[in-house]
């Protein structure tokens, strides 16, 4: 008995050297190569090609701050494009730069024509596609209203979209009051115009730069809109380029920003003592306080979150992030992605993209509906019966916002429609022909109602 337990173990020790042995090693093998498929994939894959074009002279100016700003990662290149060659000396060495209209303009600027900036992308088309070539993400960042960045930026989109490049578009918009009338109506041309040929666009507004900035001088208040275009930039470089606990990939970032052709960005902190109020009074101000314009009111409202968190951020931090956004949207739909990042923090620190409407939002203002229009002008009103001022035929009228209230004082705004065939402004908002002709009408018709009845924002506050 003893002899034939001596050979069973005998046979166990050969075996482990060979058929049963050799096949515990190639599973082994087979196991150790699927796990570390990755040791031969090339640095750049999941590296995503980010492209930053200033075009014009404010554009080149937040590319300056931006360089100033911080150290961007090796797959950020900031690129300086304007028709002024002395603009484009002064950041030499530091960018990328490339002077738009070389052989027409010979570096004297577009004149502040925006059909001189237009043409002046003509002649560097084949350069400026090459530079694009590989691109994965392209922000063009420009003021409108004057020459190059209001004429070159929509020129220059439409290259990258026959690349096929995700385009965000970040522009500064001017003040009618401080600028003009003909500077604002070239803005609004070319947003229109931009918009159209990018994915997703925001605006920074100067006029609520100079609201908030009344204690600062000139050049610190307009500093505003250089730090908001790179903290925007900046912080959709971080969600696609930081690994965290609850990762924001690529996919989501362009998903967001293929869905939503206007956005606005914003940041929020809440100190170590958190709360569902400290949260939701951060997350107010951070909207209040952005220098976007847009209308956060939108339908389908979807948030990009990038939040940053310590150990002791209770569990229920996304849940109650979102029904912040809900109730500041009115929307019950509202869709969060969040990206998550447990950190040696104090706090909770948070930025966002959020989807928008263009339209103007004043955060501070009640929106009424029905009321008269105050002030109403037109071209050539002597003698012109109402039907003649304004031709509406066949119109599916239905309601329109025609009046705000200051909620601070109760007091009523004043508005001026300036009218044509085909525009209608409303305190610098432009309307189309059909929205023009809902807006007008109700202004007809409450006029018509005045002598004979008093309205009912003269019953509430009188």
């Amino acid at each position: 008995m003893a002899n034939i337990l001596k050979d069973i173990t005998n046979q166990l020790k050969v075996d482990e050297t060979s058929e049963i042995f050799d096949q515990k090693i190639d599973v082994n093998k087979r196991t150790n190569n699927l796990l570390s498929n990755v040791d031969d994939v090339e640095d750049t894959l999941g590296q995503f090609n980010i492209k930053v074009l200033g075009i014009g002279g404010a554009g080149c100016n937040v590319v300056e701050h931006m360089i100033a700003a911080r150290i961007w990662p090796d797959n950020v290149s900031l690129y300086a494009l304007n028709t002024d060659i002395k603009a484009l000396k002064r950041m030499q060495g530091l960018a990328n730069i490339y002077l738009l209209g070389k052989k027409t303009l010979r570096g004297a600027g577009s004149g502040g024509d925006p059909s001189i900036g237009k043409i002046s992308v003509d002649e560097g088309r084949t350069d400026i596609r090459g530079a694009l070539q590989g691109t994965d993400i392209l922000f063009i960042v420009a003021g409108l209203g004057k020459g190059t960045g209001s004429g070159a930026s929509p020129e220059i989109a439409k290259i990258a979209r026959e690349l096929g490049i995700l385009t965000v578009a970040i522009v500064n918009f001017p003040s009618v009051n401080a600028e003009g009338r003909t500077i604002y109506e070239n803005a609004l041309n070319s947003f229109d115009v931009l918009k159209a040929e990018v994915n997703s666009i925001t605006r920074i507004s100067n006029d609520k730069i100079i609201s908030s900035s009344k204690d600062i001088s000139f050049a610190k208040a307009f500093e505003q809109a250089n730090i908001a275009v790179t903290n925007t930039v900046s912080d959709v470089v971080d969600m696609v380029g930081s690994a965290s606990n609850m990762n924001l990939d690529f996919a989501d970032v362009c998903n967001f920003f293929k869905a939503h052709s206007t956005f606005m960005a914003g940041t929020f902190n809440v100190n170590n003592d958190y709360t569902k109020d400290l949260l939701k009074d951060a997350i107010k101000k951070s909207i209040k306080d952005s220098f976007s314009d847009v209308n956060i009111k939108a339908e389908n409202v979807k948030v990009i979150l990038n939040l940053k968190i310590n150990t002791n951020t209770p569990a229920s931090i996304n849940n109650d992030i979102r029904n912040v956004f809900k109730d500041l949207t009115n929307n019950n739909s509202l869709s969060l992605v969040p990206g998550v990042d447990q950190v040696n923090i104090e706090g909770v620190k948070a930025s966002y993209l959020m989807s928008a409407n263009e339209l103007t939002d004043q955060n501070d203002e009640e929106e009424v509906y029905g009321e008269e229009l105050t002030n109403i002008s037109t071209k050539n009103t002597e003698n012109t019966t109402m039907s003649d001022m304004f031709k509406i035929d066949d119109i599916d009228l239905g309601e329109y916002k025609s009046k705000k209230v200051n909620s601070n004082t109760g007091g009523v705004r004043r508005e001026t429609v300036h009218f044509n065939t085909e525009e209608l402004i409303v305190e610098g908002n432009r309307f189309n022909s059909r929205d023009a002709s809902k807006l007008i009408t109700k202004a007809i018709n409450s006029v018509m109602k005045k002598e004979s009845e008093p309205s009912e924002f003269t019953k509430k506050y009188n």
